[in-house]
């Protein structure tokens, strides 16, 4: 099924302007194969094959084993490798700092004390941004507060969504979320009274994350375009990922925090090899961290605790968490080439992350340095900027410094944004009960974009190349593209997915199975069109109010 679409366009580009042609792109080996030549005999370049955007994204897990929080060390050697991989592509870069308060883990554990036997507890991992323990656990009686299981998750996310303020983003959409836990909370009540039926203070609270589901009709419905050529998503196909269940933690950290529990144990409604290394919520500024040190546990022995504490005998645990919680600083990389126009276009994406493909991003933009930086500035239509932000998962610092920093210059000249997020990623889920396993497809991909011709046009031809596919308008607050936009009102055309994996790490099949290297090829061949595309587009299609200075 197939929703709105835009008739494609077709450009025709003079004899000097062949190389910028994206017709003669390299297909699917390992070795770049060279295209046929142009009517003037010229060549254009041949994109990188998949083995080298396989080794790219194989060379992640090199640092802290995939997991880069900003600002760690992993994170700054990686941001160096990208930098020395550009170099050699005869590419100049420059390193830009900016700075924020760091969590950094240094380890959590969890065990049980019944009577005298002292016995620990597997985790799936601790929760970041969120209170530490320091070296010496802390020891106190567990409670289970049950009415969180009954919050109204799908609800919430629904009426969060369909209340969002186009130009509120991420921040806005947390306010929203946060008003209406409050207000609808649970079945029961609110989150508070769901808190207050219970005696909380000095506990450590066994609590269940909710796990909202959705039907994916509650985004399609809302998308200007839907590429569902094999009908995989129906109007009812349940949509449940655990980058929505994060959104509901640092509310109920709060809520804890308030009622005075001094520990927090955080049951994932996954089985253990989707729980494992789960590292969220990711995203709160620091004045936001709750002061309640926590960790997760998965289904299974969330179940043998809660059976544990059905009896009458009291239950006590000790827990452990220990993170640097510092001033740390981190650097954006940024890269450009000049082209014949003064004014440019972004390609941007992030570099802490959690595994190789969160985020993969900089992977698709080596590849389209490689493949820009062998056309000469003179047959480039427009300069072409490549931004690695940090701080994605700072509260997105890295993005927030650079934009503010640039503004003056960004305004003038940057006709648009392509923010590039999680590419290749194949669906894996929960296919019988505690049995996960890769499903066959291509996880639901989502475009997000302005609602006008040119990028629209764009987004739509980029998604009816991919099934499973979404244009979202640009009132859904995911993805770091919407910085640009909140801070240097940019128009820009944002890239996402997903996934279960997305936000583990530990994981090594998501390098070696879980992305899919042909798939993630297109995506990149589908991008270098793209940004030709956009280039040769008029400056007053993009940013009217560009139009005037257009050379």
């Amino acid at each position: 099924m197939t929703k709105y679409r835009t008739q494609p366009r077709h450009f025709l580009l003079s004899a000097s302007a062949v190389a910028m042609t994206a017709l003669g792109i390299a297909g699917c080996g390992s070795d770049r194969i060279d295209p046929p030549a142009g009517p003037d005999g010229a060549l254009p370049p041949a994109l990188v094959g998949v083995d080298t955007l396989r080794q790219w994204q194989s060379e992640i897990d090199q640092f802290g084993g995939g997991l880069r929080p900003t600002g760690s060390d992993a994170e700054h050697a990686y941001i160096g490798h990208l930098a020395a991989q550009i170099r050699a592509m005869g590419v100049d870069v420059t390193l830009e700092p900016y700075s924020f308060k760091r969590w950094i883990p240094a380890g959590a554990e969890l065990a049980t004390r019944d009577g005298d036997a002292v016995s620990p507890v597997a985790i799936a991992n601790y929760i970041p941004q969120a209170g530490v323990t320091g070296a010496t656990p802390v020891e106190a009686q567990v409670v289970y507060v049950a009415g969180l299981s009954n919050v109204a998750a799908s609800a919430i996310l629904v009426s969060s969504l369909n209340n969002q303020d186009p130009a509120g983003g991420l921040d806005q959409f947390m306010q929203q979320l946060a008003l209406l836990t409050g207000e609808l909370g649970t079945t029961g009540g609110t989150l508070q009274a769901a808190l207050g039926s219970q005696d909380v203070a000095g506990k450590i609270v066994l609590f269940d994350v909710p796990r909202p589901t959705l039907p994916i009709g509650a985004l399609t419905s809302l998308a200007v375009h839907v590429n569902d050529r094999d009908g995989t998503m129906g109007p009812t196909t349940p949509y449940a990922r655990p980058f929505l269940d994060m959104l509901f933690v640092p509310e109920i950290l709060s809520a804890l925090q308030a009622a005075g529990a001094v520990g927090a144990i955080g049951v994932l409604d996954y089985p253990q090899e989707a729980a494992r290394g789960t590292y969220h919520p990711f995203f709160m500024p620091s004045e936001s961290w709750s002061t309640v040190p926590g960790v997760y546990v998965d289904r299974a022995t969330g179940a043998a605790l809660k059976e544990r504490l059905s009896t009458a005998a009291p239950l006590y645990a000790q827990l452990r968490v220990e993170a640097v919680q510092d001033d740390g600083s981190s650097n954006n990389l940024v890269a450009v080439l000049p082209g014949k126009s003064a004014l440019e276009l972004i390609v941007s994406s992030h570099t802490d992350g959690t595994n190789s493909i969160e985020d993969n991003g900089p992977v698709a933009m080596l590849a389209m340095i490689d493949y820009f930086a062998r056309i000469p500035a003179e047959q480039r239509p427009r300069g072409l900027r490549f931004v690695f932000t940090g701080g994605h998962f700072a509260g997105s610092a890295g993005i927030k410094a650079y934009c503010e920093a640039h503004l003056a210059e960004l305004l003038p000249t940057v006709l648009g944004v392509i923010e590039i997020e999680h590419i290749g990623a194949r669906e894996w889920l929960e296919h019988s009960p505690g049995a996960m396993g890769l499903t066959g497809l291509n996880e639901p991909q989502v475009l997000i974009a302005p609602v006008t011709d040119a990028y629209l046009a764009e987004a739509t031809r980029f998604a009816d190349q991919f099934d499973r596919s979404m244009v979202l308008p640009q009132d859904f607050p995911f993805g770091e593209g919407q910085y640009y936009r909140n801070i240097a009102q940019l128009p820009y055309i944002q890239y996402i997915t997903g996934p279960v994996y997305l936000l583990n790490h530990g994981i090594p099949e998501v390098t070696s199975q879980f992305t899919d290297y042909e798939l993630a090829h297109r995506q990149v061949q589908a991008f270098v069109q793209m940004v030709i595309n956009l280039s040769l587009e008029p400056a007053g299609n993009l940013r009217p109010e560009l139009a005037a200075i257009d050379d």
